[in-house]
């Protein structure tokens, strides 16, 4: 087999589809989250007011009840739930279809790349990545072309910080991510690349 490199462009429409969907799922969830943000900055911002205004007036010796009464946070927090909620929803069908175009991603590959991880042996996740890619229609590519994009993708995947559970109980600092963590970072690796050989974009 040639040492050529993998031709991306070969993949099968509807691996192509699954991608551009995985990009517009990221995108979707991107821009929600910017959009959350922009409407909970002057809602927390109004909190705060109010928080300081009561600090100000209770120090003044004004009585707690008057307090409150005078500077109500119904409204603001009434509000920043309504917005929780909304982004909540918004964002529960983006996630969902994320999550969908993770189907085509053989199901050993998590496996793989767990045993990559913590007994540092790469043979199946290699197999995993070849897999992958006759799923999505490149049946051709030569081990050396295999190697150096199982390699490229396993460079990215790498670990995580331990939460304190895992460090006090586990005595470790770094571990490897939980499966759907995987599937979404895996998809977003493969997507770098395809973007810079220009087979998907953004747009």
């Amino acid at each position: 087999m040639s040492k050529a490199p993998i031709k991306f462009e070969l993949m099968d429409r509807k691996a192509l589809l699954y991608l551009n969907d995985f990009v517009a799922a990221r995108i979707a969830i991107a821009k929600e989250d910017m959009r959350h943000r922009a409407e909970m900055k002057p809602l927390r911002t109004k909190l705060e007011v109010i928080h300081q205004n009561r600090e100000h007036d209770l120090k003044n010796g004004m009585n707690v009840h008057d307090v409150i009464r005078k500077h109500s946070s119904i409204e603001v927090e009434k509000a920043i739930r309504a917005e929780n909620r909304l982004h909540k929803k918004i964002s529960k069908s983006f996630k969902k279809d994320l999550q969908n175009t993770y189907d085509f991603i053989p199901d050993g590959m998590y496996a793989a790349y767990v045993r990559k991880i913590e007994e540092g042996k790469r043979g199946k996740f290699i197999e995993s990545i070849k897999e992958f890619l006759k799923t999505i229609g490149i049946e051709e590519v030569s081990q050396s072309a295999l190697c150096k994009l199982s390699e490229q993708i396993a460079e990215r995947l790498g670990v995580r910080v331990s939460h304190s559970v895992q460090l006090l109980e586990e005595e470790v600092f770094s571990c490897i991510v939980k499966e759907k963590q995987f599937n979404n970072l895996f998809m977003s690796i493969f997507c770098d690349i395809l973007v810079k050989h220009g087979v998907i974009s953004l747009c």
